[in-house]
This record gives structure tokens, C-alpha cells and sequence, in this order.
């Protein structure tokens, strides 16, 4: 019995869209407009991307590794900067 390969994931993977509202909203970097229309979000900055690691880890079948390397040569350094630099 051969073992699955893990993906990657990027935009093309077909869990993207998932994998970023999930970034987006309150198990990641959890997005808000307050009432004039200035948007805030949670985010450690540097080269942390504990929300995306997390996410991807219950997605299951994610090379996180290699995703993070990936993430990384975009621009995508935490884990807003990968919505704002690698989801376009």
C-alpha cells in the first residue's frame, strides 16, 4: 500500500478558497470593519504564521513545510501577508 503524497496548498489547490476564509475570519487572522469602515486584524507579524499552520494541520494531507516555503518566496511571511500577498 503506497502512502498519499501531502500538496501543497497555493490558489490552485482546490481547498484554497476554504483554506483563506478560514485565515481570513476568527481562527486566523480574524478581518473586522467597524462602523466607518476601517478594517483591523490580528496578526503576530515577523515570520509567524501560527493560524495558517493550524489550519492547514486540520485540513489534513498539507505539506506545511514545504507550503510555508512556498508561502515565503511570494511575500507571504505571516499570515496576513499571505492573504495580502499570495491570495491575489
Amino acid at each position: 500500500m503506497t502512502k498519499k503524497s501531502k500538496e501543497i496548498m497555493n490558489p490552485e489547490h482546490p481547498r484554497w478558497d476554504e483554506f483563506c476564509e478560514r485565515l481570513e475570519g476568527p481562527e486566523g487572522c480574524d478581518f473586522k470593519k467597524d462602523e466607518l469602515g476601517k478594517v483591523s486584524w490580528r496578526c503576530f507579524g515577523r515570520y509567524d504564521k501560527r493560524y495558517a499552520k493550524k489550519i492547514m494541520r486540520e485540513m489534513k494531507g498539507i505539506d506545511i513545510a514545504k507550503t510555508v516555503e512556498y508561502f515565503n518566496q511570494l511575500g507571504g511571511h505571516c499570515d496576513c501577508e499571505i492573504l495580502f500577498n499570495v491570495n491575489r
